[in-house]
């Protein structure tokens, strides 16, 4: 049975390396209304893998993606699961995003992304 996989759409994503800053962003998510996805270790690197979509839309998505953002954002990620940081996953509609990545930054997320369908825009630095 393959993994539930990660759906971008409409989504902030953003790295978080001390335990504490971590614990506190997303209590400030939740409060605020967020629904997030907190990514651990190897099971966190099976739920972003994208190899378990099918239909033709995946496949499209797949190829476009292949050399594209998603690619290097996915490397980034799963090499930072792989160091222990925890990779923090906010659903939010495009106009919820900005307070979303504010309240990431106020806890010293990093590699702040904010993806849509078809976009992926780097926050920041």
């Amino acid at each position: 049975m393959l993994a539930e996989i990660h759906d971008f759409d409409d989504t902030v994503v953003a790295i978080l390396s001390d335990p504490k800053a971590a614990n506190a962003a997303i209590a400030e998510l939740r409060a605020a209304g967020y629904d997030i996805e907190i990514l651990e270790g190897e099971e966190g690197k099976e739920h972003l893998d994208p190899a378990g979509e099918s239909g033709a839309i995946a496949t499209v998505k797949r190829l476009v993606n292949a050399f594209g953002d998603q690619y290097r954002l996915l490397e980034r990620l799963h090499a930072e699961l792989d160091e222990g940081n925890q990779v923090i996953s906010v659903d939010a509609e495009p106009e919820a995003a900005d307070e979303a990545v504010r309240i990431l930054q106020e806890h010293d997320g990093e590699f702040i992304w904010r993806l849509g369908t078809w976009t992926y825009t780097r926050v920041g630095e």
